[in-house]
């Protein structure tokens, strides 16, 4: 429902996707579009006027991403639901003209709301040690609820895309980190990418270093993602929850006893796939040799060990 726009990017992209291809990804409810203002609006007929403007500057008929951008409460939500723009978006995937429907916002139980009607492909959400551990003005929601819509997107098969990663730069810093620790750009993106149902970070750009940067990561070795510090940090409700980072690795049995943990996770939850994806495993919970490696070395204060016992239990092997 927010969102800014140069006029000049856009006609260059308009120039450059006539050449190339003839899609485009659009935000849906965004205003100002024909001015570059920043704003918002959940009125029908400027965001009817905005989509036509936007198909004509890209020179296509179809929007790749219909968003349903920045809803933070639910009165957002009723909003855009009694104007209409709900059911204009429907009927455009209906006919063809939008191909997915995309929420953004950063409260997991709108998010969740928002999902329950089975309208969203996608969910864009801010993701980063900060927020998830109550540190910032987008910490909303406690540990424990983000971490179950993060295990939702993935059982539904909702993919995230992660926003704020760094907590807008405030992870970087010394000074200005809630942890008083600055922590990597590598352990920032790390740390998203492991949560379940993330598909993609989308750190924010200044310049051409930026992008080079995060490219980076690409190729960094494990020792500059691992981001194992913040178990200094965690908060009593996340102290004894496996996060999936792996720093217990590496196991003696040969467990990959992150993602035996995400399947586990997953599988209690009703993701039918995860289940099977964990007896496909070469190495399961029931192979752990209880050497308590792992108990010793994770962050978190995991107690692996019986972890593995509990898994195998569960599933029966």
């Amino acid at each position: 429902m927010t969102g800014r726009n140069d006029n000049r990017s856009t006609e260059k992209y308009s120039r450059w996707e006539e050449k190339k291809w003839n899609t485009g990804y659009i935000k849906k409810t965004v205003t100002k579009y024909e001015t570059g203002e920043y704003g918002w609006t959940t009125d029908l007929e400027t965001v009817k006027r905005q989509v036509d403007w936007q198909l004509k500057e890209l020179k296509t008929d179809y929007i790749d991403y219909g968003f349903i951008h920045c809803l933070d409460a639910s009165s957002d939500w009723r909003d855009y639901q009694e104007n209409g723009i709900l059911a204009y978006l429907q009927e455009m995937k209906k006919t063809g003209v939008v191909r997915h429907i995309g929420l953004s916002s950063h409260t997991p139980a709108l998010a969740a709301q928002v999902l329950d009607t089975g309208i969203a492909d996608q969910l864009m959400f801010s993701i980063n040690p900060a927020y998830d551990y109550q540190h910032g003005d987008f910490a909303r929601g406690s540990a424990s609820e983000r971490m179950e819509l993060y295990r939702r997107c993935e059982a539904e098969g909702i993919g995230i895309s992660v926003m704020k990663p760094y907590s807008g730069g405030q992870l970087l810093s010394a000074q200005a980190s809630p942890f008083g620790q600055a922590l990597t750009t590598y352990q920032c993106i790390q740390y998203a990418l492991d949560k379940p149902g993330v598909l993609t970070v989308l750190p924010g750009i200044r310049n051409l270093e930026d992008v080079k940067d995060i490219l980076g990561f690409l190729d960094a070795p494990a020792e500059e993602r691992d981001y194992s510090v913040i178990g200094t940090f965690t908060p009593k409700d996340v102290t004894g929850t496996c996060v999936y980072c792996n720093h217990c690795q590496p196991c003696s049995a040969g467990l990959n006893v992150g993602l035996i943990n995400k399947y586990y996770d997953l599988s209690v939850i009703g993701d039918t796939l995860a289940a099977d994806h964990y007896r496909k495993l070469e190495k399961k919970a029931s192979d752990c040799i209880s050497c308590g490696h792992c108990d010793r070395r994770c962050p978190f204060h995991v107690e692996q060990t019986e972890r593995m016992k509990e898994i195998a239990g569960y599933f029966g092997e």
